[in-house]
């Protein structure tokens, strides 16, 4: 147990980090973009903010370290796009996660999928000019998150050096979920990614699946895969690999060097797990989970308004505050589905979405 109590939670969302959080025995104080109900009753205190951006953050941190005691932070998704907000994190606070220096480096795409190339490791064709032909080749942003941005290139009219051109694959998108400790590294698990189409955008993260079984070979691959980037991007904490599976080879996408939405699908104290990764470099021990459990995210089809007077079942997370107006594509709440196996689980969550979109007309 670490000596500190109090920890800054700094997200798009920040519910899950502080659940784990309460699990881990510390109390979450959080900056998110939501502030959903969920959030609110497991935090200390919570600030919503804009985005994710300095001026937003810096003035949400003002207000909570002027109430609390805050020495610590761990951040989650949705700072892709604003590194000057994670340097303002490390410059004020012991950031239990990894630097900016490694975070941009991955970010980079051209340093990535250069190293990806020195070690051996496979990826799917990738450019940063314009390709000649416009022929199954994806447009993707150099600082995305969450599938967002990504889309199939159809010859752009305009075109920025923000974003990078890679041949589209079909197969299963898949994630393992690690811990490490900069040199050494213990798999916790291996999921499979949902997508949905929002608006213009194809391939929205909208979930994932844990996948209690998986092909020796890949295992194998993977493994040898990890074995060389931890300790070349001295990775510390939990993350995850992306990687796409097609005719049982496979084809890395990126790493997410932080904690990621899979992380709650093992009943595990994971985040001590990274705690301890940054503070004495330990690796603690991992249970490998043998059930099939999915996290699926729930979109807005239109316009919704959430009333007082909705009774979310329990299998329901991030909760929006009641009187919130969700905007059509928007995420509205988060179901959670277990069960014996994907089909079961799938025929689940189907079921539950057609339960929620009765329950807000």
């Amino acid at each position: 147990m670490p000596e500190f109590k109090n920890i800054l939670i700094v997200a798009n969302s920040g519910r899950m980090l502080a659940q784990l959080s309460r699990n881990a025995g510390l109390v979450p104080l959080v900056i998110d973009c939501y502030s959903d109900c969920d959030t609110q009753y497991l935090a200390l205190d919570c600030i919503k903010v804009n985005t994710l951006e300095l001026k937003y953050v810096r003035k949400a941190f003002s207000v909570l370290s002027h109430h609390n005691k805050i020495s610590h932070v761990i951040y989650g998704s949705g700072l892709e796009r604003y590194k000057s907000t994670l340097k303002f994190l490390y410059h004020n606070l012991v950031v239990l996660g990894n630097t900016p220096e490694i975070f941009s480096l991955i970010q980079n795409k051209a340093y990535f999928f250069s190293r990806l190339n020195h070690l051996g490791i496979l990826f799917p064709e990738t450019t940063f000019q314009v390709p000649e032909r416009n022929d199954n080749w994806l447009v993707k942003p150099n600082q995305g998150e969450g599938g967002l941005g990504i889309k199939k290139f159809e010859g752009l009219s305009e075109i920025t050096t923000s974003c990078y051109w890679q041949k589209f694959i079909t197969g299963r998108a898949m994630s393992v979920l690690f811990v490490a400790n900069g040199n050494e590294y213990k798999i916790i698990g291996f999921n499979k990614q949902y997508f949905t189409q929002i608006a213009d955008n194809p391939f929205v993260f909208s979930g994932v699946i844990s996948q209690p079984e998986v092909n020796k070979d890949i295992i194998q691959t993977i493994n040898l895969w990890l074995a060389a980037l931890i300790p070349d991007f001295a990775l510390k904490g939990v993350n995850t690999l992306d990687f796409i599976v097609k005719n049982n080879c496979c084809y890395v996408l990126e790493i997410n060097p932080r904690p990621s939405a899979s992380m709650q699908l093992y009943q595990q104290d994971l985040l001590t797990s990274h705690i301890n990764s940054f503070i004495d470099a330990q690796l603690l021990s991992v249970i490998v989970i043998k059930t099939y459990k999915a996290y699926k995210v729930f979109f807005a089809e239109a316009e919704v308004f959430i009333n007082d007077h909705i009774q979310w079942p329990q299998w329901v997370v991030d909760i929006p505050k009641s009187g919130s107006i969700i905007h059509t594509g928007m995420p509205i709440c988060s179901i959670i589905a277990d069960g014996k196996n994907e089909l079961q689980i799938n025929s689940l969550l189907l079921y539950r979405q057609q339960y929620l979109k009765k329950l807000l007309q």
